[in-house]
């Protein structure tokens, strides 16, 4: 497999290695919601949970998708348990 990717490398002019594919590897399977931490840390086989961990960051592409998708769903209306006087809330919260 070194080979393979040193003759890909040499025509790409890229340099990639086992390792780098061993993260986008760890990097997917952790996005992927259904598998828990617990399950890629097995797969990898790392000793610590916390070295699993590091590969949890979220993409900025993710986290663009993810503001847009919030932004275009309808707000939903506040209400406010019976329990609570309405002349409370409104000192508090101001009139909506």
């Amino acid at each position: 497999m070194r080979r393979v990717l040193q003759r890909a490398n040499a025509v790409l002019g890229t340099n990639y290695t086992l390792h780098d594919t061993r993260h986008t590897a760890a990097t997917r399977m952790a996005r992927d919601p259904s598998l828990t931490l617990v399950e890629v840390q097995t797969i990898l086989r790392h000793a610590h949970l916390s070295t699993t961990a590091r590969y949890t960051a979220v993409g900025l592409e993710d986290l663009m998708d993810k503001l847009a998708e919030h932004y275009q769903r309808p707000r939903q209306e506040v209400r406010w348990s019976q329990t609570y006087d309405p002349a409370d809330v409104e000192a508090v919260f101001g009139a909506r």
